[in-house]
């Protein structure tokens, strides 16, 4: 059984086991945030300044992107209930 397989009964079986009630927590170490890949068309232009941006301040254009999305958040008015998100 290749590694891939195993790994998915592994997980399976946490699930099984969580399922019934047990007690799962063991197996979450809290390292990993779930994430979720999104693609996003931007002009050209933009990405340029982006991309200038990032020069400047000596970090990857995904860390910036980050790091604007997170910065927008804490200005939004916290009374709708956006949570900190790390």
């Amino acid at each position: 059984m290749n590694k891939k397989r195993n790994k998915e009964s592994d997980i399976e079986e946490i699930a099984e086991r969580a399922h019934r009630g047990e007690d799962v927590s063991r197996h979450f170490t809290g390292r990993h945030v779930a994430k979720q890949k999104i693609d996003v068309d931007l002009p050209l232009g933009f990405l340029r300044l982006i991309d200038e941006e990032c020069k400047r301040l000596g970090i990857t254009r995904q860390a910036w992107i980050k790091m604007a999305c997170d910065q927008m958040l804490q200005q939004a008015d916290t009374s709708q209930g956006l949570a900190k998100v790390s």
